[in-house]
């Protein structure tokens, strides 16, 4: 059984990789904390974030500071966005539960898919796009992510272990691509959900105008909604306010606003 415990992993870099805590991840917290009633939420950092949303947020997180290594498996100063990948897994190895980055919006409870031990999403209409990391549901000790894990360390990796310097062919080798492969090779280890469970609308141009700028969709199959923060950042998140989202229809201000302060 998985636990009821949400993780989140946060300010790994002293400037949040330029994304301070803003409303987009107070949404993140409220929406997962309201949905799923968890028995916890366990908010992994190194750098505490500041400001107005990180205040609301906090009352909602138990706070774990995490120390990344300095090296991982033989490359030196990992980008913070690996070092997120290494702690998420970890974290849920020891302990189960629910990972979500700080870009997911919950629309109703995991609570059917905790009877598994590992839960991952489809990140694309074909499978070949690979298992994305962004919502991991896994109980303490699976052997999936512990198998996961190992692909890190070159002496134990189906493939060639971690390798990536930063935005490279490598980025998300062992993010998405590693556990499709494992998947592939274990099926009956993971429980595997589509894409349309967790990662609907996916990060294209067209993707994100219709879940930013579009209207009247359905999301009755989605338990969450993955935000693509990396690539609506600029164009959509970094000026979000809470008037705008009241006042303006569209899908996303339509998902968000029930987890506003009324």
């Amino acid at each position: 059984m998985i636990p009821n415990v949400i993780h989140f992993c946060f300010g790994l870099s002293p400037d949040q990789g330029g994304k301070p805590f803003s409303l987009v991840h107070y949404l993140a917290v409220r929406s997962a904390v309201e949905t799923n009633r968890p028995e916890a939420v366990r908010f992994h950092y190194r750098y505490e974030p500041s400001g107005e949303w990180w205040e609301r947020a906090r009352p909602f997180l138990d706070l774990h500071p995490v120390e990344p290594m300095a090296a991982l498996y033989g490359v030196p100063d990992p980008h913070y966005a690996h070092q997120a990948d290494h702690i998420r897994l970890s974290r849920l190895h020891e302990h189960g539960g629910i990972y979500l980055d700080m870009d997911v919006l919950c629309l109703r409870s995991f609570e059917p898919l905790r009877r598994h031990e590992t839960v991952l999403g489809e990140e694309g209409e074909d499978r070949a796009y690979g298992l994305c990391n962004a919502v991991i549901l896994s109980a303490p000790g699976s052997w999936f992510v512990g198998k996961w894990l190992e692909g890190y360390d070159p002496n134990t990796s189906l493939w060639k272990g971690f390798r990536s310097a930063g935005l490279d062919d490598h980025w998300n080798e062992l993010s998405v691509r590693y556990p499709a492969y494992l998947a592939s090779l274990y099926p009956e280890r993971l429980h595997v959900v589509g894409h349309r469970a967790f990662f609907w609308p996916t990060w294209t141009d067209e993707d994100l105008h219709l879940l930013y700028r579009g209207t009247g969709t359905s999301f009755a199959k989605a338990y969450c909604v993955h935000l693509w923060e990396q690539f609506a950042w600029e164009p959509y998140l970094k000026d979000l306010n809470v008037d705008f989202i009241r006042s303006v229809d569209n899908n996303f201000n339509r998902l968000a606003r029930r987890f506003l302060d009324s």
